[in-house]
């Protein structure tokens, strides 16, 4: 080789070389105990302030607002949603007295990261602590995008709106604003079948609502409209609404992993009948639930200080944090707790697997309470999974690029969960 040649190839060696020391790293194994991120986080525990005793009964009051012309200036939501698609932002507040806690979900795939930083800014005007606002979406309508300024989020889900951010946010303060403006004591009560929870909030008046969330996998064909796939929220929503006359608000809870079936549509169909199969024998026990007053409302928010993330692109390497959060964004992530009554609910920023919602539930933390765990709370750390799948060849979940904070991730959210669901005092 002659030597210019030798030159050109040493300093392109050279390049890639240093590129590959600038932007990988080695998977850290480090246990979540040992590390930094664990230590603070669980310190946040400790700052956790008791709510004050309750003035008076719980009173609620509810509403939603359309999201369709939200989306109108934006060129995202091109994909499989017709034009005739209603969807909406909803919003139950709680009051006792001395604590008002406020239930927001959105039809969207997620609560957006950015609408919940705006969100965080924007509520004290309405007189919410941020602390006391709960946070979580349907999961459903993924197509309608625009609202992810991150590299990943514009690739999938379309050109980055900032007016559109703007818009969902004040969707949302105008349905909250709406709920404070109709409050009035409720009587609740709580049911569980299977896997779907529902919240009952009765007024004197007759008018009620239900609050819903279900283990679900994440999109399947509504058999009523098999040209349009929906959701399991979608489904719950129309079918509780026309059913039992309530308000509803669906949040989705753990997520089932992927079926792996060849035949999505028979797999979507049998998941559609399943839906309507439970809701037929959930709708006769919603309408004779037994109610009570209660006064007990409690809420807390721990932000999580998060690891490192660690997106590997092998089983041993992984993309540096600084490249990982220019691809997928630098979102914090919140850990949300909401205390109505017996029922508690634990909001998480991720897609939490149910597998783990399963687990929690059977331990004394989870059997002492209605517990009821949702995911797509503002933030976006990826797939919640069993860390036994992290280097499972044969795992059901994408882990390199949907888990994105290593192979202690569960064990870590799990704990906190726990510790959170504890403080609710």
């Amino acid at each position: 080789m002659k030597p210019k040649y030798r030159l050109i190839a040493f300093v392109l060696a050279l390049i890639i070389i240093n590129g590959l020391a600038f932007s990988i790293a080695l998977v850290d194994k480090t246990s979540y105990k040992n590390a930094l991120y664990y230590r603070f986080t669980r310190q946040r525990f400790a700052w956790i302030v008791s709510s004050p005793p309750p003035a008076h009964a719980i009173h609620a009051g509810w509403a939603k607002v359309s999201l369709n012309s939200a989306f109108s200036s934006t060129k995202a939501s091109a994909g499989g949603s017709s034009a005739s698609d209603s969807i909406f932002t909803r919003a139950i507040v709680f009051d006792n007295g001395t604590t008002k806690a406020v239930v927001v979900s959105i039809d969207l795939l997620m609560m957006p990261p950015l609408v919940s930083a705006e969100l965080q800014k924007r509520l004290p005007k309405l007189g919410f602590d941020w602390k006391n606002v709960y946070l979580g979406a349907t999961n459903s309508h993924s197509n309608l995008g625009g609202w992810a300024n991150d590299y990943v989020g514009k690739k999938s889900l379309g050109d980055y709106d900032e007016k559109l951010v703007d818009n969902l946010t004040q969707a949302i303060l105008q349905a909250i604003s709406s709920a404070q403006k109709n409050r009035a004591p409720v009587q609740t009560g709580y049911v569980q079948l299977e896997h779907a929870h529902f919240l009952k909030l009765q007024k004197q008046a007759g008018e009620s609502a239900i609050v819903c969330s279900a283990n679900a996998p994440q999109r399947f064909a509504d058999l009523a409209n098999s040209s349009s796939a929906r959701t399991m929220g979608d489904v719950m929503i129309a079918q509780l609404e026309k059913n039992t006359g309530s308000f509803s608000l669906y949040m989705a809870g753990g997520m089932d992993r992927p079926s792996g079936k060849i035949n999505e549509r028979a797999d979507t169909t049998t998941s559609a009948g399943q839906v309507n199969g439970l809701l037929a024998r959930a709708v006769p026990m919603l309408n004779r639930l037994s109610l009570h007053t209660d006064s007990v409302l409690v809420a807390q928010t721990v932000a999580l200080i998060q690891s490192d993330p660690q997106v590997r692109i092998s089983k041993s390497w992984r993309i540096k944090p600084w490249l990982v959060k220019a691809i997928y964004g630098d979102y914090g992530a919140d850990m949300k707790a909401l205390r109505i009554g017996k029922t508690v609910f634990v909001g998480n920023p991720g897609a939490f697997s149910s597998e783990l919602v399963s687990a929690i539930q059977a331990t004394p933390t989870g059997e002492r309470n209605n517990l009821v765990v949702t995911s797509y709370n503002g933030g976006n750390i990826g797939q919640i999974v069993p860390d036994s799948y992290y280097y499972d060849p044969q795992s059901p979940y994408d882990l390199h690029e949907m888990n994105r904070f290593g192979p202690h991730t569960s064990a870590f959210i799990t704990e906190m969960v726990q510790n959170l669901v504890s403080s609710l005092k």
